[in-house]
């Protein structure tokens, strides 16, 4: 019973550690919540649907930043096209609802890493 009475201490030391976590680390099931669907239009006649899904092989932190919707960031006032993705779905977890379009410099950066974090060629029309 004393041995019992002391190492109730020490478990509750490893259990109040094993339930802290560090932000940083990506652990697979946050990884592997991130599934988008994407409609892009005005790259072919008709649109084009997918859905990605990340399964840990994906640029979280990329699409995070593709994703993110800043209005005081600064984007070059350049026309990439007229394509267009509306993307929903979940980004580790949580809802994403955002349309991304190629009408400047930060919607064109956005659109193709949107593609390439997944390892995919953007479409584009042709």
């Amino acid at each position: 019973m004393r041995r019992a009475a002391a190492l109730l201490p020490v478990l509750l030391a490893v259990a109040t550690l094993a339930a802290c976590g560090d932000d940083d680390e990506e652990p697979a099931t946050r990884a592997d919540a991130t599934q988008l669907n994407v409609e892009v239009t005005e790259a072919a006649s008709q649109t084009i649907r997918m859905t990605l899904r990340c399964g840990g092989t994906c640029d979280i932190a990329r699409l995070e930043e593709a994703l993110e919707e800043d209005p005081a960031r600064a984007c070059t006032q350049q026309y990439g096209g007229p394509e267009k993705a509306h993307v929903t779905g979940t980004l580790r977890g949580e809802p994403v609802d955002v349309t991304l379009a190629r009408s400047d410099g930060c919607g064109i950066a956005a659109y193709e890493t949107l593609f390439t974090a997944f390892g995919r060629q953007p479409p584009l029309a042709g």
